[in-house]
């Protein structure tokens, strides 16, 4: 199957080796679990990739294993069940009702694309495996302005997915540029330069 996926893409491995480049996976780790996989927060849980279990050392930012994502996911499920007393952590009369806009704004496929093509080539060319605070700095900001101009689009475009998954990925970038310019250290799948 290999080898067939590759020749559809003009790869003959048999001539050529097969090329592979490093993978910048924004999410993983640093969420710190017991081992229960409970957070430093009330109620929420980690486990798999975004959690740091340190079951395999110091230097491992996620915990990609099976026996991690597995191990840790079934313990966090009979912690939650265990622990379960139906109460909620708030009250629904505290969360406003949403306030829908009086006149919508059309939501435009093609703009939206676009903001997700500018978020992805400043994750990857200032957030990727090689970082540096100059162009974590960059990142902070280019995000930050995206993110303004999204969140204001957010108010008055009709809430269809594509415009609450682009409000949540926009949001989530500026949280792993802030975060990554906050950490002075090189762990895991990062290196500061």
């Amino acid at each position: 199957m290999i080898y067939e996926r590759c020749l559809a893409f003009d790869i003959d491995i048999q001539k050529v080796p097969i090329p592979v480049v490093p993978a910048a996976h924004y999410s993983c780790g640093g969420v710190q679990v017991d081992t229960w996989g409970k957070t430093s927060l009330k109620c929420l849980y980690a486990a798999g990739e975004v959690a740091a279990t340190g079951l395999h050392g110091a230097n491992r930012l996620a915990s990609t294993s099976l026996l991690e994502g597995l191990v840790w996911g079934i313990r966090s499920a009979k912690d939650i069940a265990g622990n379960f007393n139906g109460n909620r952590p708030y009250k629904e009369s505290d969360i406003p009702p949403w306030q829908f806009p009086e006149r919508t704004e059309e939501v435009d496929p093609a703009l939206i694309h676009q903001d997700w093509v500018s978020i992805k080539s400043t994750m990857w060319n200032y957030v990727g495996i090689i970082r540096t605070f100059r162009r974590l700095q960059r990142a902070w900001a280019d995000i930050g302005y995206l993110k303004n101009r999204v969140d204001d689009f957010y108010r008055r475009a009709q809430l269809v997915p594509m415009v609450i998954n682009l409000r949540n990925g926009v949001r989530t970038a500026r949280i792993v540029a802030e975060a990554a310019l906050k950490n002075s250290v090189s762990r895991g799948a990062h290196f500061i330069r």
